[in-house]
């Protein structure tokens, strides 16, 4: 098992960290997204004492990953952490996929990394810079989507494109849970909404202010993808 939480504030992410924790105790990691492009990342072994890591609250939007490997043995590394990079996406995973190797064999046979994780972020980036008719990029709910109807297993992704900051919500079989003010939590919260799978949710402005109303949800549907999974992995 493992966990991806998001908020808006560093405060809410330590109450979401604080509910999940128990999930993954093997890796940590936190997220910030600020000003549409900028990004910082801090990965450690074990569990962040918030208390203790220096972590700045002026980001924009928290993310957060808790791991617990799939293998029985493995030595931590920033490599093998989440996030995981390629150029312009980042990914947050939980699930395991079981086609991983066969799409990096087809797709990205350059990716080394022997994390399944690490295959989405290698695509999303190869399907990024295909070619198109127009000789232009794709747009980016056109990648995200043509990457998840590719992937066989189970997961809940927090993908994020570095070039605008934008954050794509998607699950397949694994749990995911959004609120609408704007943060995520693998672990279902009061008013928390289980995500649809198949649905792909994105947020690109996370200021609280744009929000109107009691009933305004910060998260925008915007797209939908085929899925493959035969049951529920928790």
């Amino acid at each position: 098992m493992c966990s991806i939480i998001g908020a808006n504030t560093l405060s809410k992410l330590e109450v979401l960290y604080e509910a999940n924790v128990e999930r993954g105790t093997f890796a940590s990691s936190v997220l910030g997204l600020y000003n549409y492009d900028k990004q910082y990342v801090h990965k450690q072994e074990g569990i962040i004492e918030f208390n203790k890591v220096k972590i700045d609250d002026s980001f924009d939007f928290f993310i957060s990953h808790m791991q617990a490997p799939t293998s029985s043995k493995r030595n931590w590394s920033q490599d093998t952490s989440h996030p995981f990079e390629s150029l312009n996406w980042m990914v947050l995973h939980n699930g395991v996929l079981t086609n991983w190797k066969s799409l990096n064999k087809e797709y990205t046979p350059w990716n080394v990394n022997p994390v399944d994780t690490s295959v989405i972020a290698s695509m999303l980036q190869e399907f990024s810079t295909g070619d198109t008719e127009d000789g232009k990029s794709p747009p980016p709910i056109d990648v995200v989507t043509k990457v998840l109807e590719l992937l066989e297993g189970t997961f809940a992704l927090c993908i994020v494109n570095t070039s605008t900051n934008t954050v794509y919500l998607a699950r397949q079989g694994s749990l995911l849970h959004y609120h609408s003010s704007g943060s995520f939590s693998t672990l279902p919260g009061k008013d928390y909404k289980l995500l649809e799978e198949g649905e792909i949710l994105m947020i690109e402005n996370y200021d609280p202010w744009i929000a109107v109303g009691e009933n305004y949800d910060m998260w925008k549907s915007v797209g939908k993808f085929k899925t493959k999974s035969p049951f529920l992995f928790v």
